[in-house]
């Protein structure tokens, strides 16, 4: 399944365990900031193929639902974050993570 289909804005990448974001709450990216704002809920735009704007089928929802149901509803699939502070990223930006919590999914 290509990441494109997730629309990500920040994409880590190493050995971490899968869905470690669900437990981050302060991270430091570059020169930034960013804090736990909430799980992030998937929606149908992830069934649809982004080059060509075709439907793909039920996939990536249909197996995510069967591990990854939100407690207030939807199917979770990484995090969404705010900014803390502002400040440059740039790929290849080491990530610092501050502050750990349970995860909500």
């Amino acid at each position: 399944m290509p990441m494109s289909r997730f629309r990500p804005n920040i994409v880590l990448d190493g050995d971490a365990e899968p869905h470690v974001e669900d437990g981050m709450r302060a991270v430091g990216i570059g020169g930034a900031e960013l804090g736990y704002a909430k799980p992030a809920i998937r929606c149908a735009v992830t069934t649809v193929d982004q080059d060509t704007g075709a439907k793909a089928g039920p996939e990536p929802l249909t197996t995510l639902a069967r591990y990854r149901r939100a407690p207030r509803g939807g199917v979770a699939f990484g995090a969404e974050f705010a900014v803390v502070r502002p400040g440059k990223i740039s790929v290849g930006d080491e990530v610092a993570v501050t502050a750990w919590d349970e995860p909500e999914v």
